[in-house]
Order: C-alpha cells, then structure tokens, then sequence
C-alpha cells in the first residue's frame, strides 16, 4: 500500500492523517524540485524556512535585540549584520523576558513605523514557554495559523528547555516542531540561547569551535544549520561594541566576523574597531577610561584632536584608530569636552 492509499483508508476510517516519518526521494526526483516559496530568507542560507538557526551569547550582549532587528529587517528589506535579506518576511518572536511596558520603550526607541504586518511580539506567557501543554499548544498553533510567519523566534531557548539533558533538548525540539507548519509553509526556527560563563584566560575571538561555547547539550549546536554568537567588544562595561561571530552554516559560506555598536535601539558598522586589541587575550586587552580623557584634556586648554589622540594613545597604549574615535563627537565620551574649530577642549 502507497502513502496516498493508506492517508485514503484514514480519512474514511475517520482517522486523521499524518505526516510520514520518513520519505524518500530519487536523485531525479531531488534535482527537479521546485519549493512553492523562495526558501532562503537571509544571506547565503544563514536565515532558511524549515532550518534552525541559533543566536547565542551571554545575559546582556544584546541577543534579544538582534532577534528584533532581524524581525525589522524582514519587515523593511533591510540588511541584516550585512547581509542581504532575499525577499521581506513576517517574524513572530515568542519570549519571556520583557513585559509589554518594557516592549514599549524598545519599539519606541526603535522608532522603525509600518511594522504591523510583518511582526508580532508576544508578552511573557504566565507559566512560560510550556510548549508540551496542549492548551499552550492550541493557543501557539491559532496564533501561527493566523499570522503565517516566516520566521519564528524563541527567547530564550532554556525558557522552552527546562533541562541541559540531551534528552530533553531532543524532545523539546520534536515537540516545536510538531507544533509548526509542514512541507513549504514551515519557518525557520530562531534560537536566542546563553553562552557558559568563560574559563579564566579563555578567548573567544573566532573559529568554527566558538559554537561550543553555547551553554547545555551538545544538540543545541548540532541541530541548526546556522549558528551566531555574540560577544562584547571590550572588557568596559559601558561600551556597547559587540563582535558578531557566524562560526557554522552548514548550508552556506560562513560570514566573516563584525563589529557592530548598538545605536537607537539596534545595531550599526562599527568602522575603526581596534582588532588588534581585541585579539589579545582577555587579561592583556586594554580599554579607554574617563579617567584616561580627563588626564589627556583637563587643564590643558583647547589642544587639537591629533594631539589629545597621541597623549591618549601614550598612556593607554591603546592604538591609533580607538584614541581617535575616543575624541569624536557623538561618541561615548563626548559628554566630557567640546569640540570646535580650533579643537578639543575639557568641560
């Protein structure tokens, strides 16, 4: 009996059919298939309908905001972490952590408009991402059904995993993707997951092994086809630099990594980021303090900005391109001098 005659015996035995297990195809079959939608929504297959994709990083990096920004990025056709969304898409971002007052002062520093049709955010569900209720799963599947996204999103991924077992990282991905759409009408699946906590000396600077800093069973970097992580791009607290790593994409060339700095709620080139400090190991990378501009500046009266630049590059030992961009107006420490025509001057 072939599949077509036994979903026939279902459906007039009033049982409902479902989804094989497993199918097969011939080569000729495989060459000749023609996908209803253009599958790849992001750069070269890093963002796929019916793929995985994770982005991974630790508490505070900024996850959650490249979720956003690639959810506005599929509503406006804009790059995404510099690579070319192929067509817009509608983003469904399902997460726990920020309640709608909250929401509300990210979509408004965002400021991005005519976003209705293409994203939906949903609020902390009261018992959390339970996706094996089936009251919770009724209400996910409407909601689906409904909206018809491209992309769905998890924020964050332990919200939805409860334990780091392989195990139960293997269920809870059969349980998803039970709950979304089949054959063309699926969406790529998005992850936002934690990294472990570093081990003292430990670099995370590039290579394919930096996806093994997720945190939890080895699953969670196995199932997806693309992975994204994320780290801060200095040992200063109050930079707001990241460096966004694509160590996997089996299904494509990896992106080279970037610098990137959030601005107005999302993310924005970071151009003279100083490579060669940020390749040291973390207990010999030197950062730019306030106290730095103010040894450089104060007392000194208006000084040019190549000067400032090469007192600061002297004491900090930080290089040419970083002491430059420290004296730049509208940058982190412009609060802390004026400049003019003539120059630099302490406040």
């Amino acid at each position: 009996m072939n599949l077509d005659e036994l979903e026939t015996e279902l459906v007039e035995s009033g049982t409902e059919p479902r989804e094989p297990r497993i199918r097969v195809f011939a080569p000729s079959e495989l060459r000749a298939y023609n996908p209803a939608q253009e599958p790849v929504l992001v750069g070269d297959n890093h963002v796929t309908r019916g793929e995985v994709f994770i982005i991974g990083g630790e508490p505070g990096v900024g996850k959650s905001r490249l979720a956003v920004s690639l959810a506005i990025a599929g509503a406006t056709g804009s790059n995404w972490l510099g690579l070319k969304v192929r067509h817009k898409f509608r983003t469904l971002i399902l997460q726990t952590e920020n309640g709608r007052f909250r929401l509300k002062n990210d979509f408004d520093e965002i400021g991005a408009t005519e976003l209705d049709e293409w994203v939906r955010v949903s609020e902390p569900p009261p018992f959390g991402l339970t996706f094996s209720n089936p009251e919770f799963q009724a209400d996910l599947v409407a909601i689906i059904a409904d909206f018809k996204p491209h992309v769905v999103l998890l924020d964050p991924w332990n919200a939805a995993a409860k334990d780091d077992r392989q195990k139960d990282y293997a269920e809870t991905f059969d349980i998803i993707r039970a709950i979304l759409p089949k054959g063309d009408d699926k969406p790529a699946l998005g992850i936002v997951a934690h990294t472990r906590k570093p081990q003292t000396g430990e670099r995370r600077n590039g290579g394919t092994g930096l996806m093994h800093a997720l945190s939890g069973s080895y699953v969670l970097t196995s199932v997806p086809r693309c992975i994204w992580i994320v780290v801060r791009g200095s040992e200063d607290e109050t930079d707001n630099s990241v460096i966004v790593f694509n160590p996997k994409n089996s299904n494509g060339q990896n992106s080279p990594r970037r610098a990137w700095v959030r601005k107005n709620g999302l993310f924005e080139p970071l151009d003279g980021f100083d490579w060669k400090q940020f390749d040291k190991p973390p207990a010999e990378r030197k950062i730019i303090r306030p106290e730095d501009i103010k040894e450089v500046l104060e007392g000194k009266g208006t000084i040019t900005k190549a000067t400032a630049a090469e007192s600061l590059m002297a004491i900090t030992e930080m290089g040419k391109s970083a002491c430059y961009d420290a004296f730049k107006a509208g940058g982190k420490f412009d609060h802390l001098f004026t400049v003019s025509t003539q120059g630099i001057t302490w406040r």
